[in-house]
């Protein structure tokens, strides 16, 4: 089937839509108010729109080219080309996916921070954990585990960007401030995630884990110091900023 479908084409072009409001996000699909205007959300498969548990790493290798190529024909739909995708997708997805290392201290330090959640994750014998969408919203647990890629990975995406826009590329600078504040609003949840973690979880490891999430959120604001007042649309409106 053609990439360009008429039924994609129909969903790109729907006019309530907010073109790339899946760039900004944290994917948390179950607990987002906007999936109806998400063209990432309206093109999963009908039965992925509901909440199915599953183990989060069953079939990683297809859902990850599923995944970039999905991403790929969205951008496309909204007028994007993103080569790195290509780049991407042309390697085996069952090999371990090594990004370019940033020579940056900010980027080191949210791998530092991907490394010391790993390592505390993969220690508790609940872990990976079935996420179910709650009425009063997720667990602490739930909220720790669920950013603890995502932010080392907007950290990259912001400074990535950033780089871009003083190349000349026009989006970069957006994008950069869209994925720092994305980054911050994870690095909230998680530290607040932390503090009630701590209540039941003795483990030495959260503090540091914690005094490293401080430091981490401090340097990423002094270097997108603009980055908690820039609105991402169809996000933060609703959040109230």
């Amino acid at each position: 089937m053609d990439i360009l479908s008429q039924p994609f084409v129909k969903a790109a072009l729907d006019p309530t839509l907010i073109p790339g409001i899946y760039n900004a996000c944290d994917q948390w699909c179950m607990y987002c108010p906007a999936t109806a205007r998400c063209l990432a959300y309206r093109c999963r498969p009908p039965d992925a729109r509901e909440e199915d548990p599953q183990d989060i790493y069953a079939n990683i290798a297809s859902r990850m080219v599923e995944g970039m190529q999905r991403l790929r024909d969205l951008n496309r739909a909204e007028g994007r080309v993103i080569p790195e995708l290509d780049a991407l997708m042309s390697k085996d997805p069952r090999e371990p996916l090594c990004l370019p290392v940033i020579d940056d201290p900010l980027e080191r330090m949210g791998r530092r921070y991907g490394s010391l959640t790993d390592a505390y994750l993969a220690s508790r014998p609940d872990f990976p954990l079935v996420m179910k969408r709650r009425r009063e919203g997720p667990t602490a647990y739930e909220v720790f585990a669920w950013h603890h890629r995502l932010i080392p990975s907007k950290i990259y995406r912001a400074l990535a960007s950033r780089a871009a826009a003083v190349h000349g590329q026009p989006s970069g600078d957006v994008d950069a401030r869209a994925s720092a504040k994305t980054a911050l609003i994870g690095i909230d949840r998680s530290r607040a995630a932390i503090q009630e973690m701590e209540q039941e979880d003795d483990d030495a490891r959260l503090d540091e884990v914690s005094t490293h999430l401080r430091r981490l959120g401090r340097e990423l604001e002094t270097r997108f110091p603009d980055a908690r007042s820039f609105v991402r649309p169809g996000l933060d409106e609703r959040m109230g900023g």
